[in-house]
């Protein structure tokens, strides 16, 4: 079969149609053909995260985290307790030692989990008796 009465013009309004993305290019090289096509723009790197959306991500830590911390915490007041008692079976506790513990009272924060909660508050009284016993209020 022999098609006779396609012309050029027609045939590439024809196919302009059925790609319009290539349209605007091929129409862009027919009128000026000896223009120098624009270099298409290399990706740009994602933009830097600014100070405040970092400071913001810093501050809301996962839930996760937060728990892992707030255990590591109490860990440290139960540790800084079991060495304090060490102490005073071999006579008197150091200074040192009752100053980390003041330190851990007044820098630790209450957790907002019921059940961490509980478990922070009798560490805490526990460091606030033995405080007391050394005439240290916190």
């Amino acid at each position: 079969m022999r098609i006779d009465a396609l012309t050029v013009p027609v045939t590439r309004t024809l196919l302009l149609g059925a790609l319009p993305k290539a349209a605007a290019q091929f129409a862009a090289q027919e009128l000026h053909p000896h223009a120098v096509q624009a270099p298409t723009p290399a990706p740009t790197a994602p933009a830097m995260p600014s100070v405040e959306m970092l400071v913001t991500l810093a501050m809301n830590e996962a839930p996760i985290e937060r728990r892992r911390r707030i255990a590591r915490d109490a860990s440290r007041g139960l540790d800084m307790l079991e060495r304090l008692h060490q102490e005073l079976l071999v006579g008197v506790a150091a200074p040192t030692r009752l100053r980390e513990i003041v330190v851990w009272a007044q820098t630790t924060e209450q957790p907002e989990d019921p059940v961490l909660a509980q478990i922070f508050h009798d560490i805490d009284v526990r460091v606030r008796v033995e405080l007391a016993k050394h005439d240290i209020e916190v």
